[in-house]
């Protein structure tokens, strides 16, 4: 898993390279969002975003209450302070991160939702929730035993960090390779925080 993760994190240097300094990346990235938006400009805006605003939350702070129980009432505090932590550490990194490439969100015209941040790389909202979401896909194939609640939980998860992303595109406020980098960045961080919880502790 070691050599993954160095893997892996020199592919997103790289490709953080790439996204930054490539005129034609750009170009493309503007082409999708305007073609989403074409494509899917007779349905309410309200629905990309949902994902931002209340369902947002809601997708955020609910599995943090349910694993953070479960965690407590199992005694798992390593897995329990590491789930819980997950998105304020990512949103933390993140911040650093924006601020270190600067890259410019996509043209306020855009935006179907004028963003007032002015940086955009990598996607906030996909990096957080694809962090979050991929450890509970970890916890579910771990600790439930119940093959319903599973499948369904992970089926919710993956289709949720999808729609996560997707709906930055939609609304205009992110490039798609910010979305792309805000996958494999959690990634990184999922790995990251397994190869914790092997290493310090918790029932394997």
């Amino acid at each position: 898993m070691k050599k993954s993760i160095i893997i892996l994190v020199i592919l997103f240097i790289i490709y953080s390279i790439i996204v930054n300094t490539c005129p034609v990346v750009t170009q493309w990235d503007r082409g999708v969002i305007l073609s989403v938006q074409e494509l899917l400009k007779n349905l309410p805006v309200s629905i990309p975003d949902m994902a931002g605003s209340w369902l947002y939350n809601i997708c955020l702070y609910l599995p943090l209450i349910i694993g953070g129980i479960y965690f407590f009432k199992k005694y798992l505090l390593i897995d329990l302070i590491i789930f819980v932590s997950s998105p304020t550490i990512a949103y933390c990194f993140n911040k650093i991160l924006k601020n270190v490439v600067q890259r410019p969100r996509p043209p306020i015209e855009m935006q179907l939702f004028v963003h007032k941040s002015s940086f955009s790389f990598v996607s906030n909202h996909t990096f957080i929730t694809a962090t979050l979401y991929g450890l509970v896909i970890y916890y579910l194939v771990k600790y439930c035993k119940n093959k319903i609640i599973r499948t369904a939980g992970i089926s919710f998860a993956i289709l949720w960090m999808a729609f996560e992303g997707f709906s930055r595109i939609w609304l205009g406020v992110h490039n798609p390779t910010d979305v792309i980098g805000g996958y494999l960045l959690a990634l990184i961080f999922i790995l990251i925080y397994i190869k914790l919880i092997r290493l310090i502790g918790g029932k394997y």
